[in-house]
């Protein structure tokens, strides 16, 4: 690997040359290209040999998103030189993530194995460095036998990144696993420090003395060279607002054993500033630094970013509360993307800026971990995150894959519990005992598969006290009326459950992104039976037409806009009357909700209300609506609107904020083309943290022409503060 590495080598061995005029620590970048080789015969000694003819790859990658569409494993290769080392130094590999098993060999010496996709790990190099040095790592992310487990009894940790109906091919076809999420997907660096390594900073809120007397509990994972004292400080500083620092400063002694140990301090941080959600305040950030000390000077240093804040969960469905105060989730289901390496801090603001701009304040990471990037801009944003382990339906049911499980899930809960954004720790999606849908579809599915495996999960994340853990997310929580079953309406009744996790519909992008996904000679099947050859490269990107045209009913029309606007308007009327109604029943019993999906994950066709290529639909601009925390909710009372018959809707008025509205003005109108069929206002008080009912309208359509129903709420200055909208559409008189 002579010419691959050129641009690696200068990079690691400029900045390594620089690095020896100064002690440790410092941390070099190994990202560039590095070279590979297919890994799926396993007598290949990909460790060692001339590497001269391997393939190019980009590190950090997924192989699919860096050109190579592979299953199995795949041999990394690079190199770099070091000058001489300080005495006492210690040098640790750092991988920020590999999908999904590693083996990692150094200077011919196999020195570590991982599995995990999301998590990261060190490998201490320290006695095998050289002045030249081959790195070697052997990555795999199986394909998993259809005939065999996959997918009711799943291997594998990786949740909707292995097995989703969002995914290439969908969930149940042969092709579910296309577009292997596997390589080194996150960023890989070298890392020196001198006698002792910190290995990673664990940061919690401590609320033992009161909202108003915060500290912090900060755990130290750490190895060192030899026994000896040394001078722990933990320095707390504003990240994104100015004001006073905090230090603390303790003596310790370090064990010299290499397997990792721990110290522990509490940082008393009286009157700092909490983080606030979105909507509720700002979302105060410290930067926390932890320095290890001795006569010589920093042996090491390490630093991570966090936010005080108290969540909690109050009985009965009373809500959950920030700070010691009442907040409401407006959320929405998100997977960024099925390949982690292709996204970024920018592509992560982008879009939690367009899901603040819906006037959402919350999102559920569905079935996995995301990149760092997106907690650090959630964090900095104040969107709130319901974070879910990564698994997805069916596993493994043995002892052994639940332990495995539980180590994972305290590997997340560790590494990335800083993140104040992360409110909800959420656990197994749809287990299979929870989840009687499977045995229609899996012969050998039994009520009892998977508890083990999820209530050993759920104690695990239960280990952290700082955030709420919902044990796992049932199927009673999904309310897909409308397009699994029922009809759409039938989201007014009374809601079962506290927490919505899902609800919504598909819908079609916009032409000129639908014609990136489907070929032109595919894009008009000759009928709307499923069955139609056509269908097949649709239901490949995704598209359900057994539930679009026979359950949603949804008529395709002449030509390919009409189709699109059909769909778009059935999603959006969808999930702006499902969220409507759950709002309405704030804390009767709803706390919280989530729409499904917020974007489309690659080019394909689902229940996003933004499309892979970032275009909102019309669902977006509905949610918009239905989700402003000032709402004038219209309830449709009368479901089946007649021409020439009487029928009758509500108002409400909703607030999500802890400020009142006094002497507001709620005014309506409700007209029929160009005839006015109902016009007024009401003087209302609008108590903070409310939802109230307020009138009661009835009207007759005149005709089967569309009805427009608008309602808006003004402040005491006669200022719009908030309107809605919604169409009704009365049949012909019987």
């Amino acid at each position: 690997m002579k010419v691959c590495c050129i641009a690696v080598l200068c990079t690691v061995c400029c900045s390594a040359q620089a690095a020896s005029a100064v002690a440790p620590p410092i941390s070099l970048s190994l990202a560039g290209e590095w070279r590979a080789h297919d890994a799926n015969d396993n007598d290949f000694p990909g460790w060692r040999g001339s590497d001269s003819d391997w393939r190019k790859l980009r590190v950090p990658a997924n192989w699919y998103s860096a050109g190579w569409d592979h299953q199995g494993a795949l041999w990394y290769r690079t190199e770099f030189s070091l000058p001489p080392l300080p005495e006492e130094t210690m040098t640790t590999l750092v991988f920020d993530g590999v999908d999904y098993f590693a083996d990692v060999w150094f200077n011919r010496q196999r020195l570590a194995q991982h599995e995990g996709y999301f998590q990261r790990f060190s490998v201490d190099i320290s006695d095998n460095v050289t002045k030249y040095n081959r790195l070697a790592v052997r990555v795999d992310s199986p394909f998993e036998d259809p005939n065999k487990n996959w997918p009711l009894r799943k291997n594998l940790m990786k949740g909707v990144l292995n097995q989703h109906d969002s995914r290439p091919g969908g969930a149940w076809s042969p092709q579910g696993q296309d577009a292997n999420s596997g390589g080194i997907w996150a960023p890989v660096r070298l890392h020196l420090s001198r006698g002792a390594t910190i290995d990673n900073l664990i940061l919690r809120p401590d609320w033992s003395q009161g909202l108003d007397h915060p500290q912090l509990k900060v755990d130290l994972p750490y190895r060192a060279l030899k026994a000896g004292s040394a001078t722990l400080k933990v320095r707390a500083t504003p990240d994104n607002f100015s004001g006073e620092p905090y230090e603390k400063s303790v003596t310790v002694t370090l064990s010299p054993e290499k397997e990792t140990k721990s110290l522990s301090l509490t940082l008393p941080m009286p009157d700092a500033k909490l983080w606030w959600a979105t909507g509720y305040g700002k979302p105060h950030l410290y930067r926390i630094t932890a320095t290890l000390s001795d006569e010589q000077g920093i042996m090491d240093r390490q630093s991570s970013r966090t936010g005080l804040r108290k969540v909690e969960e109050q009985p009965e469905n009373r809500g959950w509360l920030l700070n010691g105060k009442r907040i409401y989730l407006r959320g929405t289901n998100y997977i960024g993307s099925p390949w982690l390496g292709t996204m970024n801090d920018k592509k992560y603001r982008r879009d939690l800026n367009m899901v603040q701009q819906m006037n959402g304040n919350a999102i559920r990471v569905h079935g996995h971990v995301a990149g760092r990037a997106l907690y650090r801009q959630a964090d900095e944003l104040g969107m709130m995150i319901w974070q879910d382990v990564p698994l997805q339906w069916g596993y493994n049911d043995s002892q052994e894959f639940a332990e495995n499980a539980a180590r994972q899930t305290r590997q997340m809960v560790e590494q990335f519990g800083n993140s104040p954004a992360i409110v909800v720790w959420g656990g197994q999606n749809e287990p299979p005992f929870n989840s009687p849908w499977m045995e229609k579809r899996f012969p050998d599915w039994h009520k009892d598969l998977n508890r083990h495996l999820t209530q050993k999960v759920a104690e695990t994340l239960a280990e952290d006290r700082s955030r709420i853990v919902h044990p796992f997310s049932s199927v009673e929580e999904h309310y897909w009326q409308g397009w699994y079953f029922g009809v759409p309406t039938d989201v007014l009744q009374p809601a079962k459950t506290g927490i919505i996790t899902e609800f919504g519909a598909q819908a079609l992008p916009k032409l000129s992104t639908l014609k990136t996904i489907i070929p032109a000679k595919d894009r008009w099947p000759a009928s709307t039976a499923p069955g139609d050859a056509k269908w097949t490269r649709w239901k490949y990107h995704n598209f359900q037409p057994i539930q679009t045209f026979q359950f949603a009913k949804i008529a395709r029309g002449d030509n390919m806009a009409t189709f699109i606007a059909n769909t778009q308007r059935y999603q959006a009327e969808l999930v702006a009357m499902a969220a409507e109604s759950y709002r309405r029943q704030r804390f009767q019993p709803v706390t919280a909700l989530f729409q499904f999906m917020f974007v489309e994950t690659w080019p394909s066709i689902n229940w996003g209300v933004v499309d892979y290529l970032r275009q909102p639909k019309a669902g977006y601009y509905a949610l918009q609506r239905a989700y402003q925390p000032l709402l004038p909710s219209i309830e449709p009372v009368t479901l089946q609107w007649q021409a020439g018959k009487p029928g009758q809707i509500r108002l409400w008025t909703i607030n999500d904020s802890w400020e009142a509205l006094k002497g507001a003005t709620l005014s309506w109108s409700v007209s029929q083309q160009r005839e006015t069929l109902n016009k007024g206002s009401r003087t209302v008080d609008i108590a903070a943290d409310s939802g109230s009912k307020q009138v009661d309208l009835s009207f007759t359509p005149r005709t089967t022409a569309p009805i427009k129903v608008t309602a808006k709420i003004s402040d005491a200055q006669g200022r719009v503060k908030a309107e809605n909208v919604i169409e009704l559409r009365p049949a012909a008189a019987p």
